[in-house]
């Protein structure tokens, strides 16, 4: 792990050895002996009946002891791509360069952080104190948050939301014991919400109370900026989001991080399920500050191709002016006529807007026998929707689904199997389709042929294509784009739909559920409760409506008849958490989530199930992103 540099401060990462050395810190008072006793009773028995110590300090003791925090050591996470250039850091700038040469003779450090601990900066201070900050890691790239180093200036701050000081022994962590510190949240001015945090950390034999005075006053300057460059930041964004308006009368929106001004063709083109499909996607095409194109698909189903253009101002970047181009194109390879809520195709289910214009688009192509590559995520029904629209429209003829990626293994008996498939499917070669035509081939996973072997599809398909009885031919992949050794291929197929992941139609989960648990208990009276219902909607589903059936066949394992409850559905449907774990990180979240449906979300309770204290499951909870409605006794 690097270890950023900063002027004037160590040049590495400081080690485990320098984090055991002493500081002389001189002789005791009676007050703060009595505080150092009142906290190591505390660290004994969790709790303190009669001692001096502040209602304040003694909330943040617990919280630590909830987080599980160490109080004998300095463990904290630390990241190398701290944005020393964000709108919080040049707004709070003038204000460290002012504190920064006044405090140029005091013993004491500025230090600037985000809403969630990370240290921004870390100004003045004499050399011995900044010496010792970086023993503590009290330096850019570290977190100082309550639940990472438990009681201090800055994790405290921000976990009141308030002002707060803590001097000496008040630390929960012994190694902090040496200095003192005063921090104050800073908000964003527009919305209230707390952006970062402001803090002065001296000698604990230097401080004062006024520490928090000064604190308070750096914040609000730093609120007063941030407030002129909101107003900066606006101002630049409406005059490009007026500008582009006046040039064209497409849909054109603006965004920044908390406002959205779009006007009167892109209101009534969008809803609110197109304004989370395009946050996520200009997130992705506005890496830099010169303007982006890219195409997206709409909740409706239309795809449309979007104009990013980054705006500029004095203070950082305002935010994105985006045109909406839709594509109207009928000889194009996207089919974008407006579509009425339908019901959709026999077998499957949805009720979104997105889905009924994916199943009229897959539809229309059957009746016409127009060859039609599906692109989408793995497990967002590509295969299902042909073999549906197929039943549909052609339910005695042949179908066959021949999966690309076998033909690594025997190419040659790979292109033979498929020739027998597109004859049959045609009617010309005397097999299941008797002769008659109307069948239909799936070609899976398009993306997964080499060039020598898509070149030898692409003349079966130019052969099939020729022939009297043609059949239906579909072909699905994975991806926005096929490679260009595929050119040649994809040439046979007219057109092309893109079917949205589960995410972005999310409330077809409540349609999805009760069609899979009929499919796969058909004689079982089986139903999904409201709770959990409400988790299943909660979560992303990246695996898309196979992730969705999988679960559904865990949980019926569990449950063959009734309501299904909360603790019937599979652990992993109670965690958030994105990453990928490992097979001993899933064990572990699988266990405690089966401990706090058992104690009906009861933390101490599943907590003494397991044998473990409440704040080992707190940070575990919070780790693995479970989530389980309850309380504690």
């Amino acid at each position: 792990m690097r270890f950023r540099q900063h002027a004037g401060r160590a040049k590495e990462k400081p080690t485990a050895t320098s984090l055991r050395e002493a500081v002389p810190i001189g002789r005791v008072s009676d007050q703060a002996a009595s505080l150092a006793r009142a906290r190591e009773a505390f660290l004994s028995s969790g709790e303190l009946e009669h001692a001096d110590v502040r209602k304040a300090i003694l909330a943040s003791w617990r919280r630590s002891r909830f987080w599980g925090v160490a109080a004998d050591q300095v463990d904290l996470p630390y990241r190398d791509d701290i944005d020393a250039e964000n709108r919080l850091v040049n707004a709070a700038r003038p204000v460290l360069d002012r504190l920064e040469r006044k405090l140029a003779d005091v013993r004491m450090s500025i230090i600037l952080t985000d809403s969630q601990a990370w240290v921004l900066d870390r100004r003045a201070g004499e050399r011995s104190l900044n010496a010792y900050l970086d023993r503590i890691l009290l330096a850019p790239g570290f977190s100082y948050a309550e639940k990472f180093i438990g009681t201090n200036g800055i994790g405290t701050a921000l976990e009141e939301k308030r002002v707060s000081h803590v001097f000496g022994h008040e630390h929960f962590v012994d190694r902090l014991h040496a200095v003192s510190c005063a921090g104050a949240p800073i908000r964003d001015p527009l919305s209230g919400r707390v952006v970062g945090a402001v803090d002065v950390t001296c000698w604990r034999a230097d401080a004062s109370l006024l520490m928090s005075v000064l604190v308070q006053e750096a914040a609000h300057d730093v609120e007063g900026r941030l407030f002129e460059q909101s107003c900066e930041r606006e101002r630049a964004l409406l005059q490009e989001f007026l500008a582009a308006c006046r040039r064209t009368s497409r849909p054109v929106l603006s965004l920044s991080d908390d406002l959205t001004i779009t006007n009167t063709s892109a209101a009534h083109l969008l809803d609110p399920d197109d304004h989370t499909i395009l946050r996520e996607k200009i997130g992705e095409l506005t890496g830099s500050s010169r303007e982006t194109t890219g195409e997206v698909l709409l909740s409706g189903g239309q795809p449309a191709r979007l104009r990013c253009h980054p705006v500029a101002s004095q203070s950082g970047l305002a935010g994105t002016v985006v045109e909406i181009h839709l594509s109207e194109e009928r000889g194009s390879r996207h089919v974008t006529a407006t579509v009425p809520r339908v019901a959709s195709l026999p077998g499957l289910a949805g009720r979104s807007l997105a889905w009924a214009r994916v199943c009229q688009e897959v539809d229309a192509h059957c009746r016409e026998r127009s060859w039609l590559l599906l692109v989408g995520e793995p497990g967002v029904g590509k295969v299902a929707l042909a073999r549906a629209a197929h039943r549909q429209s052609f339910p005695s003829a042949h179908l066959s689904v021949v999966d690309a990626a076998d033909c690594q293994a025997d190419a040659e008996g790979w292109l033979t199997e498929l020739r027998r498939q597109l004859e049959d499917a045609g009617g010309t070669g005397g097999g299941t389709g008797g002769g008659t035509g109307g069948g239909t081939v799936v070609l899976r996973h398009l993306d997964q042929l080499g060039p020598a072997a898509a070149q030898a599809v692409a003349e079966a398909l130019d052969q099939t294509g020729r022939a009297d009885a043609r059949p239906w031919v579909v072909g699905t992949f994975t991806g926005a784009t096929l490679g260009q050794d595929l050119d040649t291929l994809v040439e046979h197929f007219a057109a092309s739909v893109t079917v949205p992941p589960l995410r972005h139609r999310i409330g077809d989960v409540t349609a999805l559920v009760p069609v899979l648990l009929e499919r796969y208990a058909p004689r079982n009276k089986v139903e999904c409760g409201p709770e959990a219902m409400q988790t299943l909607l909660r979560k992303d589903w990246p695996g898309n409506v196979a992730e969705l059936e999988r679960v559904l066949r865990a949980t019926l394992a569990r449950r063959r008849s009734g309501r299904i409850g909360l603790e019937d559905l599979p652990e992993e449907c109670h965690a958030t958490i994105r990453r990928v774990l490992t097979p001993w990180e899933s064990f572990e979240r699988d266990v405690i989530a089966r401990a706090l449906i058992a104690a009906d979300g009861d933390r101490s309770e599943a907590a003494a199930q397991l044998g473990i204290s409440r704040a080992t499951i707190y940070r575990k909870i919070h780790a693995y992103g479970i989530v389980i409605d309850g309380h504690d006794r």
